[in-house]
């Protein structure tokens, strides 16, 4: 029997998301308390590779990770499948940023200025709620990703991880809060818990046609395939 043990984090701490920021000073003590976490339950001789987004923010946290749970591991590797969610604006794809003007500098199509983004009516609503990413995981119909694409992704980027031997496959995967958040009810359809804390976890099981995820106090099991 093969299967795949993931560990779905949102990365450690930022002073902003105002465009791809690096991590806060102080964001490295969730870390190193994440990596003894993990480090716990893995068994020893385990195959284990890390992974996070493109975001300075995914990429510091993951290997920060991995210098504390494998020093001599390669550095965590991109992963295209655990992004943000693909929303669109003008033609471009942007990511969620937390102004208008974070927003347009993203767009290369057409010369776009702060008023043009607010001109959008998923835009404008977006930046103008206290909580963004509910707005986009509640929304029926985004401009690119909707929270089910996303976990649908998730999923099968989770599956394609399966190691081809007999021995399970241990992955820890750097992410973003609307993805953990999408998993979370869209996958595994709990309520939405709101902003996971900084470098907070998902951890997934999943092996021969079934998933399992625990976070916080909550243990679900349910079928790999999703939205059937």
């Amino acid at each position: 029997m093969t299967g795949v043990r993931l560990w779905l984090l949102r990365h450690a701490k930022v002073t902003s998301h105002r465009g791809d920021q690096p991590l806060a000073p102080d964001a490295f003590e969730p870390v190193d308390a994440a990596a003894r976490a993990i480090s716990a339950v893995t068994e020893p001789g385990a195959t284990l590779s890390f992974h996070s987004t493109r975001t300075k923010r995914a990429q510091q946290t993951a290997n920060a990770l991995r210098d504390c749970i494998a020093p001599g591991a390669p550095d965590a590797r991109s992963a295209w499948g655990l992004r943000n969610p693909d929303l669109y604006l003008f033609g471009d794809r942007v990511e969620m940023v937390s102004t208008p003007e974070a927003f347009a500098a993203q767009v290369t199509q057409v010369d776009a200025a702060p008023e043009d983004v607010l001109a959008q009516s998923f835009y404008r609503s977006f930046l103008n709620t206290s909580d963004r990413v509910g707005y986009w995981l509640n929304h029926a119909d985004p401009p690119g990703e909707s929270a089910l694409d996303v976990a649908r992704r998730v999923a099968q980027f989770a599956k394609s991880l399966r190691p081809m031997g007999g021995d399970w496959h241990h992955a820890v995967c750097v992410s973003h809060s609307p993805v953990l958040r999408a998993v979370l009810t869209r996958w595994f359809g709990l309520d939405d818990p709101g902003e996971p804390e900084w470098v907070e976890a998902i951890e997934l099981i999943i092996e021969a046609g079934a998933s399992e995820a625990r976070f916080r106090s909550e243990r679900i099991s349910c079928d790999v395939a999703i939205g059937r």
